[in-house]
């Protein structure tokens, strides 16, 4: 929030009770329900590939949040400004979607900005000058990689496979190949504890609990670094492919200035160890992590919701 900095840094989940549609949990009280609620609790996952999905548990969402930190009246909601961030090449659908999220909570002034500008920002970088910057924001539902000049995007593109993806996969992997089922929460354990994409990193094995799908029994599986390197290179390799197509396609002068700034990386995704050197050696152009990913899109849309008269276009007021 404008001069106060981040106040809420959860995942985006929240918990209804069925027969009342009662929030019960949201943030990381409603994650660490996934998988584990009775009939009687729904846990849902508002956002879906960086997009909102459910605009009712959306809008539950932000009124539990606004409410439990700041406990902001409807009255104060009205005159607030806010800045919505999203992947560079969502749909004029998703982006009207996410400014009805906001005129269904009362606030009149919302404007719509790319997180990839965000998050360089974020990331102390003056994308107002003359010179080419390329961002990777490898986040929870898209990977989306762009090149900024003069303040804005020049090029981009986004895929729909990151963190979440490689959850997904993971718990199909080790479904396939040890007969076990094990939950998303367990998943992304395995994610961040397991995943290395170093070419000599050693192989780590850590033991998980899971179901065993033939007898239907809970039993622990060993897992190791390399099983999860069967799902995490191909991904990576695919944006790998992706970075290079954008690099393609930018023009020679502001693809100059790339190769002597280098590339940044945001979003969880950019924590995984060995990516730097990952990225390096496929294409051979400077790689490095903002030391701030997993707020840096935040902390740039602060910067842009301050400077918004300078920089922002407002889509209501089209």
């Amino acid at each position: 929030m404008e001069r106060r900095g981040i106040i809420f840094n959860e995942p985006s989940v929240v918990s209804f009770d069925y027969e009342s549609s009662r929030i019960v949990a949201a943030g990381l009280d409603a994650h660490q329900m996934v998988g584990k609620s009775h009939k009687k609790i729904s846990v849902v996952k508002p956002l879906k590939n960086g997009v909102i999905s459910d605009m009712e548990a959306a809008k539950a969402l932000l009124t539990y949040v606004l409410k439990k930190v700041d406990n902001l009246t409807s009255r104060e909601l009205s005159n607030a400004v806010t800045v919505m961030c999203c992947p560079s090449e969502v749909t004029p659908i998703e982006r009207d979607i996410m400014i009805e999220l906001g005129k269904k909570m009362g606030i009149r002034d919302i404007f719509i900005e790319e997180e990839i500008k965000a998050g360089a920002l974020g990331a102390g970088i003056d994308i107002f000058k003359s010179r080419g910057n390329m961002i990777v924001d490898i986040g929870g539902g898209t990977t989306d990689v762009g090149v900024l000049s003069f303040g804005d995007i020049v090029i981009s593109r986004t895929i729909r496979k990151s963190g979440n993806y490689i959850d997904g996969e993971i718990i199909k992997l080790i479904k396939k190949k040890y007969k076990i089922e094990i939950g998303e929460l367990t998943s992304e354990m395995c994610k961040i504890e397991l995943s290395d994409l170093r070419e000599n990193a050693p192989t780590v094995t850590v033991r998980y609990a899971g179901r065993d799908i033939v007898k239907g029994i809970p039993k622990y599986v060993e897992i190791s670094s390399d099983d999860i390197r069967e799902i995490i290179i191909p991904t990576y390799e695919e944006i790998v492919r992706l970075i290079m197509s954008v690099l393609k396609d930018t023009p020679p002068e502001l693809s100059a200035d790339i190769y002597q700034n280098g590339i940044l990386l945001t979003g969880g995704g950019s924590l995984i160890r060995g990516i730097e050197d990952f990225i390096w050696k496929r294409i051979q152009v400077p790689v490095r992590v903002a030391n701030n990913p997993l707020t840096c899109v935040a902390e740039g849309a602060k910067y842009l919701l301050k400077n918004r008269g300078d920089y922002l276009i407002n889509p209501l007021q089209l």
